[in-house]
């Protein structure tokens, strides 16, 4: 290769574009030569007890599952992880979940609660801890646990509920919610005790 250069600074200057990048190259090589030594294994450990739990637990971050029932009623299902079951694989165990009933006119019920086992096969879940359903007409309720029905779009408590809405509260053994094309009906069972006081919940 030839240059051609018109003065001495000219050829300065391409000297040193051509020196620099060399010299560069070679003080990395020095970096690799000289330095300590990483010792790889020592990370391995966190590595393989991370998969092991993986593995294990075959844990689903955010799942979501959704549906339409034989009546035309929309369901969706998310939480924030599932587990599945080692034994039955279509049984699930969720955390942190939320359920919605949606009927083809816009009808909309919401359950959420902080744990729950969902049955694919027999498309049920049964939820518990801080169980909250809340409906239409400001209508919501706490109770313990609860069953849901994806197949037949109802739910149904197992013990005693807590229940508010525009009139006042009311407080039962039982309580089903079904929902139905266009509308949902709630039908409340055992010992049922209403106490009317609207003016309590307007502002809620």
């Amino acid at each position: 290769m030839k240059f051609l250069f018109d003065d001495s600074y000219s050829f300065f200057i391409t000297w040193i574009k051509t020196l620099l990048p060399i010299a560069a190259l070679g003080m990395l090589s020095t970096i690799f030569l000289f330095s300590g030594k990483v010792d790889v294994t020592q990370s391995l450990p966190y590595a393989e007890l991370n998969v092991e739990d993986i593995i294990r637990e075959q844990r689903i971050t955010k799942p979501y599952f959704t549906g339409i029932s034989e009546s035309g009623i929309e369901f969706a299902l998310s939480a924030a992880y599932a587990t599945p079951n080692a034994s039955q694989p279509s049984i699930l165990d969720v955390s942190e979940l939320r359920v919605e009933f949606k009927t083809p006119q816009g009808n909309t019920a919401e359950i959420t609660a902080g744990l729950g086992v969902m049955n694919a096969e027999t498309k049920s879940a049964k939820i518990s801890q801080g169980v909250r359903l809340a409906s239409k007409l400001n209508f919501w309720i706490t109770t313990e646990t609860l069953d849901i029905d994806f197949n037949d779009s109802y739910a149904s408590t197992n013990g005693p509920f807590k229940g508010v809405f525009s009139l006042g509260s009311i407080e039962s053994g039982n309580m089903v919610l079904k929902m139905i094309s266009g509308d949902q009906q709630i039908l409340f069972t055992n010992r049922v005790r209403m106490l009317y006081n609207p003016k309590a919940n307007q502002s809620r």
